[in-house]
């Protein structure tokens, strides 16, 4: 039996797992955490809804939603300039919103995941990641943190994330070496409670001058707890650009506790709730450009091989699609995962180069996050209009604009059957 190591047990991860073994290979899923995961909100739309369906597990996601019912924007005092819904799953019309219908806890989508993976026989070895990769001509050996032995595979998947271990360890250093594409943009995710007079069960922000956002979202339908947001966008970041190479959590968070002095609004809720939060995360915002995804038998699925970046709402949809593609052309062709690699990067990186590129030609995080205050309040002015109810009519009585990712045209997935072999 054919026996594939993916690295990452994530969406991506557990999506390509899910549908490998569903086709009968083995599979062996090494994951680094030993803890619960977290994460932040993502969502999920265009064919990924399709993908999610025919895992059948669309129902079991719909009940596990966030309940995120449209987003408002705040003044600079905390109150509401206006108030927009959410874009449709399948994004067939606008509401110019930053929300989705499906939008989920990662941590939740992951779970979901893994447990559909189990069913189907998919093995989980937590605490673990690999160490070591040498290809052969018919097969690839992995040395993995828990054993540090030497275990044959057929072929490996990196679903690892931005800084892939599989990426480092299998590509050759010329292809990788300027893979990462920096942004302007910073951001700090953590959850917090919500005290009962705050309760909403939508999301809201609220900008500063300087590029600074300030964001909160509802993390289950009760809106008694929240993610909390801190977006910077600005090219005088060399205080960030430190704290997040080589700051300790408590040196970030001090920081961003000055960087958001003499701001009104929401800034005292959600600057407490950071400093209570025990999973903050901070972090420039990039994206990952390959010429290629694959290496002899290892390949590359998600954010390890085209993160698209938070900036464009697109990398949940692109890693289960990719998942899906990857998982179907190497159950056509198991014999030669080279050959099924170069076929799945083939039908899937026009959607990635159409997805994946960050909107406006990559302006959209400077025009989301104004420098000026006469910015913000050209901002908040374009919105409040915007969110207006007839307004609102129009908007969804059009094709879908691509509210923040972008559609242009429906993508057409492949056909496969998964057959156990």
């Amino acid at each position: 039996m054919h026996h594939i190591l993916i690295v990452g047990g994530g969406p991506a991860g557990s999506s390509t797992a899910f549908w490998l073994a569903k086709a009968g290979f083995r599979v062996t899923i090494a994951e680094r955490s030993t803890i619960p995961p977290y994460g932040q909100g993502i969502d999920i739309t265009d064919e990924a809804v399709d993908i999610v369906k025919k895992m059948g597990l669309w129902e079991k996601i719909k009940d596990n939603t966030t309940g995120e019912s449209g987003f408002a924007l705040l003044d600079d005092a905390g109150k509401e300039i206006g108030m927009v819904g959410t874009n449709p799953a399948d994004q067939s019309k606008t509401a110019f919103s930053p929300t989705n219908e499906i939008e989920i806890m990662r941590g939740t989508l992951t779970n979901i995941f893994m447990d559909a993976a189990k069913e189907q026989g998919v093995e989980y070895r937590y605490g673990c990641t690999v160490s070591n990769i040498q290809q052969g001509t018919s097969s690839v050996t992995a040395t993995l943190s828990d054993t540090n032995q030497a275990e044959e595979y057929t072929a490996i998947v990196g679903a690892d994330g931005v800084a892939s271990r599989v990426r480092n360890l299998a590509f050759e250093k010329a292809a990788i070496e300027s893979c990462l594409k920096q942004t302007d943009t910073y951001v700090v995710y953590f959850s917090m409670q919500v005290d009962p007079k705050h309760q909403i069960t939508y999301s809201v922000g609220q900008h500063a001058n300087k590029g600074r956002i300030m964001w909160m979202r509802p993390i289950d339908k009760t809106g008694s707890r929240a993610s909390g947001y801190l977006i910077v966008t600005t090219t005088d970041a060399a205080d960030l650009q430190q704290a997040a190479r080589h700051g300790t959590v408590a040196q970030q968070k001090a920081l961003l506790d000055k960087r958001y002095e003499g701001v009104g609004g929401i800034k005292d809720r959600i600057l407490q709730g950071m400093r209570e939060s025990q999973d903050f995360y901070f972090t420039r915002v990039v994206q990952v450009r390959l010429n290629t995804w694959h290496s002899g038998r290892c390949a590359l699925v998600g954010d390890a091989a085209y993160c698209p970046s938070p900036l464009t709402g697109q990398g949940t949809t692109m890693a289960l699609i990719g998942s899906y593609i990857l998982a179907g052309e190497l159950a056509a062709n198991p014999e030669d995962p080279a050959a099924a690699f170069i076929s799945y990067k083939k039908k899937f990186e026009g959607f990635v180069q159409e997805h994946g590129t960050i909107p406006l030609g990559g302006r959209a995080p400077r025009l989301a996050a104004p420098q000026s205050d006469l910015g913000i309040w050209l901002f908040r002015f374009i919105f409040g209009t915007i969110a207006r109810p007839g307004f609102q009519k129009l908007f969804e009585s059009l094709p879908s604009l691509a509210s923040f990712g972008g559609q242009v045209k429906k993508f057409q997935l492949p056909d496969y059957h998964f057959q156990m072999r």
